[in-house]
């Protein structure tokens, strides 16, 4: 009866550690939805328009960009970077998560950025990162945006 007993919990604990385990790998990072995604969308719509003041329109008057140096550069030059240039650059947009509570959120979303380099064309992917804050009109203004190019590091990365 004792070892009866001692199966049962040892099972019971064994069974609950699994249950955890599969509840803590199934939380994923939401998807963007409502105005989360709009500002992805809208975003990368300015871009493929080089509409550089569709974007400022977007973004707080002290909004910072920080790339993947961590240089922390006025968000002026994010823009000017993306908005300027011919052929225009194209920007898709993919894996979009995000989040909104009440005067704050955030978006990320996998990018490709299409664009001429000397000369040549050039396909940039990355990862995006953009935190917002609800203005006093209603709208939501970019506060800040975290650029990261892709990385190939042989036997780390694929």
């Amino acid at each position: 009866m004792k070892k009866l007993i001692v199966v049962s919990v040892f099972l019971t604990l064994v069974l609950m550690c699994t249950v955890l385990t599969a509840q803590q790998r199934g939380t994923q990072v939401p998807p963007a939805t409502g105005a989360m995604a709009d500002i992805a969308i809208r975003l990368a719509d300015a871009i493929n328009k080089q509409d550089a003041a569709a974007l400022q329109k977007m973004v707080a008057p002290d909004a910072v960009y920080l790339d993947e140096d961590g240089h922390a550069l006025p968000v002026m030059a994010w823009i000017n970077k993306l908005t300027v240039g011919t052929p225009p650059k194209k920007m898709a947009i993919s894996g979009t998560h995000g989040q909104m509570w009440d005067t704050s959120g955030w978006v990320s979303f996998n990018y490709t950025l299409a664009e001429t380099f000397q000369g040549q064309p050039k396909t940039l992917r990355g990862t995006a990162s953009v935190v917002v804050k609800k203005a006093a009109s209603g709208e939501w203004l970019i506060q800040l945006v975290h650029g990261a190019l892709e990385q190939k590091v042989a036997g780390l990365t694929n």
